[in-house]
């Protein structure tokens, strides 16, 4: 077991872990917990460093980091990835494959600008000032807001680069115009990487956005339609670059992020209909990156190493 990351409005009782473990305060809908665990065929090695907790194996490492939000938010992000970026480098798995962030507020004003927007920033300046070009070694992401008081990340970092993937219905989010704060999101839509020889493929959280514009603001249904079509729109890239098209839909984890949980009959339906029952799907209430959006998707198509809910 490489790590854990658990869901929910309360912080499950873990008696004892002997693996990288976070907690998000998320609720889930439909229960009251839910835990994602990443797993791998390899031997790990496990090290702590504080705030900052991991394993690895030969290819790839798992981490985990949670810190409390006690300075403005581009400030606590740029420390945070900067923590990041020396980490993996220091280890050897200098490529950020695929990252997860989570924090309060995230629509919420600070000092004249969005959080997020904020975030952005000091996102945007750890990666230049550790060497990472923006487009280049944008890894797939996603940034949700949460409850509590703190930023968690949790990470996958490999030795080898993955291969960015991205959708020609959306512009980059790296390119997105200065509308949407001064410093642009560093992500990528999509991450295929190999690990044991076959290909994994992650699906940046995807929203109902063409061009870089919101689509069908206040509708949920039809903002679900469009993110499915963008979803698939990557899916189709990524099998251009070498992903196997006859996957299962039973290997395809979807997380999805629902600012209002009201709509989550009509968004279960539309993505029941999209991806099948087979397809195994996590439900979370969470504000959104743009307050216009009403929900967010993210996806994995399996492989061997994985996470299951």
């Amino acid at each position: 077991m490489m790590g854990a990351v658990a869901f929910g409005a309360r912080r499950p009782r873990v008696t004892a872990s002997d693996c990288p473990y976070a907690w998000v305060d998320m609720p889930v809908l439909d229960d009251e917990s839910m835990f994602e665990v990443w797993t791998c065929a390899q031997p790990v090695e496990r090290e702590d460093a504080g705030d900052l907790v991991s394993a690895r194996n030969d290819d790839v490492l798992f981490g985990c980091l949670q810190t409390k939000l006690d300075c403005r938010l581009d400030a606590a992000s740029h420390r945070a990835y900067s923590r990041i970026f020396d980490f993996i480098d220091r280890r050897g798995y200098a490529h950020l494959l695929r990252v997860w962030n989570y924090f309060p507020q995230i629509n919420g004003d600070a000092d004249g600008l969005e959080r997020y927007a904020r975030f952005n920033v000091g996102r945007h300046e750890a990666f230049a000032a550790k060497g990472r070009v923006i487009g280049t070694h944008a890894p797939a992401a996603c940034a949700l807001g949460s409850r509590g008081t703190h930023l968690v990340i949790y990470f996958l970092a490999a030795k080898q680069a993955g291969q960015r993937v991205e959708n020609p219905r959306q512009v980059s989010a790296f390119h997105y115009p200065a509308q949407y704060g001064p410093r642009s999101p560093t992500f990528a839509r999509a991450m295929l990487m190999q690990t044991a020889g076959k290909p994994l493929l992650f699906v940046s959280g995807t929203a109902s956005i063409v061009g870089h514009e919101t689509l069908h603001i206040g509708n949920a249904p039809a903002q679900a339609r469009e993110t499915v079509a963008n979803i698939l729109a990557v899916m189709k890239q990524a099998q251009l670059a070498g992903l196997d098209s006859s996957r299962s839909r039973s290997d395809l984890l979807l997380k999805t992020y629902l600012r209002h949980p009201d709509d989550l009959a009509v968004v279960r339906n539309c993505l029941m209909q999209a991806f099948g029952p087979a397809a195994n799907v996590l439900y979370l209430q969470a504000d959104i990156c743009r307050s216009d959006l009403l929900l967010e998707v993210e996806a994995v198509c399996l492989n061997a190493s994985s996470p299951t809910h």
